[in-house]
C-alpha cells in the first residue's frame, strides 16, 4: 500500500507543485438486526485515494476509486486541466514539511484480520441482553473492521497507520416507546454487548406512558449521544474556515464562551479514538489540543497553510482545503456519580435520548434548534415521569430552542462516565462525552 501512495505522488509531482496522497483500505462487516434478530451479513472490503494538488497558488482536490496506474494517470491528467481555471488562492502557503516524529498508531489486532464470526457475536450477544432484559422488540446494526492508511507528499513525508473500530446501534421498543443507543470503540474488550443490550432494553423501565407536555422553560439532561452531537459542533467552528466565514467563535480567543468548569478538546491521539491517527491529512502530527480550557477560548484549529498566514503551529488538523476536527473530547470539573444521581437532582427538566434536524439560524451568533426523537422523558421533582408524545405515533412532539454561547454557559454539571459514540445516522463522526446538565433551555410543542 505505501508503493501505491507514492506512485500517485511520483506521477502528479511532475505537473504539479505540490501532491498530497491519502491511500485507505477498508474492511468492514455490517451485520444487520431486524425484528428482534439477526437480518442480513454484508461484508465490504474497499480501497481509494484522496489526491490533493497545488499549482501556482491553485487548489484541487479529488478522490481515486480505482488504484490501477491508468487511473491514476487519467484523474491527474483532468485535474490539470481543472486546476487551470480555478482562481488563485492568494492566502495559501503550502503543505506541511520538516522531519516528524510521531506517535504510534493504536488498534486491536484481532479486528485488523477480523472474522465475520466477531461482528455475529456481537449481535448475538445484544439482542440477547436486551430481550431478557424485557424489550418487547429489538432493531440495530453492528459495525466491525478495520483501516489501513498510507500518505505520501511531495515534501518527502511518508507514513503509514491502522485503526480497527466496532460500533454497535440498538433501538429498543418497550410498548410504543423507543429507545436508541449507540457505543463504538477501537478494542474488543472494550465492548461488553450482552451488557449494553440489557441496558438498552431496561432503559428506562419505569416509563410506562406517554403524554404531551406544554411549551416552557426546562432544565436538558442530554445523554451522551445527543450531547455529542449537538457539542461537536464547537470544534467544527472553531476550525479557522469557519472562524473566517462567521462563527459564534469569531473574535473571542481569550474571552470566557463556557462555563468555568467546562472545557472541550480536540484529540487526534486518544489512544481508544476511533479517528485517532499519528498524522493529519497533509503528515503533521496530530494532537491534543484545548479549544476551551475552563470556559476561555484557547484555540482556532489549523492546518500548515493557515498557520503560515496567522503566524501561529499547525495544530494537526488539515484538512488540506480547509482545516478540519478531530476527535471531540468534553470534561468539566462539576460531576456527579450517574444519571440516576443526575435526574435525582432535577426538579422540571426533560432527559434528552436522541436527536435529529439540528439546523443554525445564525451561525454568527450560535441560533439553532433540534428535534428530540425516540424517548425524551419529563422529570419532575427527581422522578421520571412519562414520556414525552402522542400516543399515537413514535415522535416526542416537542423543539429545543437555544444558542450555542448560552448553552455552553449553562453547562453547570456532567455525569456518569465518558464514553465514545456517534450520531444514530452517521457512523463516520465519533465524540467522547458524558451526560450533560443545561439549564434553562427554551422547548416548544412541535
Amino acid at each position: 500500500m505505501r508503493g501505491d501512495a507514492e506512485m500517485i505522488v511520483r506521477l502528479a509531482e511532475k505537473d504539479f507543485d505540490e501532491a498530497v496522497a491519502n491511500v485507505h483500505n477498508y474492511s468492514t462487516t455490517y451485520v444487520k438486526i431486524a425484528n428482534s434478530k439477526i437480518d442480513s451479513v454484508v461484508e465490504i472490503h474497499d480501497a481509494s485515494a484522496d489526491l490533493f494538488l497545488s499549482s501556482k497558488k491553485r487548489v484541487f482536490f479529488t478522490n481515486i476509486e480505482k488504484l490501477n496506474k491508468d487511473e491514476v494517470l487519467s484523474r491527474i491528467k483532468k485535474a490539470g486541466r481543472a486546476i487551470n481555471s480555478i482562481k488563485p488562492k492568494e492566502d495559501y502557503f503550502g503543505i506541511a514539511e520538516g522531519n516528524f516524529k510521531y506517535a504510534r498508531s493504536s488498534y486491536d489486532k484481532k479486528l485488523i484480520n477480523y472474522s465475520n464470526d466477531i461482528a455475529i457475536k456481537i449481535a448475538e450477544d445484544a439482542i440477547s441482553g436486551a430481550m431478557k432484559s424485557g424489550a418487547d422488540k429489538i432493531a440495530g446494526m453492528v459495525s466491525v473492521g478495520s483501516i489501513k492508511s498510507q500518505l505520501a507528499t511531495s515534501k518527502g513525508i511518508s507514513n503509514e497507520s491502522s485503526s480497527s473500530f466496532i460500533r454497535l446501534s440498538l433501538r429498543a421498543f418497550r410498548g410504543n416507546i423507543p429507545f436508541q443507543s449507540i457505543i463504538a470503540a477501537k478494542s474488543l474488550n472494550k465492548i461488553n454487548a450482552e451488557k449494553f443490550g440489557s441496558d438498552v432494553g431496561r432503559f428506562p423501565s419505569e416509563v410506562r406512558e406517554k403524554k404531551r407536555l406544554s411549551g416552557g422553560t426546562y432544565d436538558i439532561i442530554y445523554m451522551p449521544q445527543p450531547a455529542g452531537l449537538l457539542l461537536e459542533n464547537v470544534n467544527s467552528m472553531a476550525c479557522i474556515g469557519s472562524i473566517e466565514n462567521g462563527s459564534y467563535l469569531t473574535n473571542r480567543i481569550g474571552k470566557e464562551v463556557a462555563n468555568e468548569g467546562l472545557s472541550i478538546y480536540d484529540d487526534g491521539l486518544l489512544a481508544e479514538g476511533i479517528n485517532s491517527s499519528p498524522y493529519d491529512a497533509e503528515g503533521y502530527p496530530t494532537q491534543r489540543t484545548p479549544i476551551i480550557k475552563d470556559g476561555i477560548l484557547r484555540s482556532y484549529l489549523h492546518n500548515f497553510s493557515t498557520a503560515k498566514k496567522y503566524k501561529t503551529k499547525s495544530t494537526g488538523n488539515a484538512g488540506l482545503v480547509m482545516p478540519s476536527p478531530n476527535t471531540m473530547v468534553l470534561e468539566h470539573k462539576e460531576k456527579l456519580k450517574d444519571l440516576e444521581t443526575l435526574i435525582s437532582e432535577t426538579r422540571k427538566g426533560i432527559l434528552i435520548t436522541n436527536t435529529w434536524y439540528t439546523r443554525f439560524s445564525n451561525y454568527l451568533t450560535g441560533e439553532f434548534s433540534t428535534v428530540p426523537r425516540d424517548m425524551a422523558v419529563y422529570i419532575e421533582n427527581g422522578e421520571l415521569k412519562f414520556a414525552i408524545g402522542s400516543t399515537e405515533s413514535s415522535f416526542v412532539g416537542i423543539r429545543i430552542s437555544d444558542n450555542m454561547l448560552r448553552m455552553l454557559k449553562s453547562i453547570t454539571t456532567t455525569a456518569g462516565s465518558t464514553v465514545q459514540t456517534s450520531s444514530w445516522d452517521a457512523g463516520n463522526d465519533y465524540y467522547f462525552v458524558p451526560n450533560v446538565f443545561v439549564e434553562k433551555v427554551k422547548v416548544t410543542t412541535a
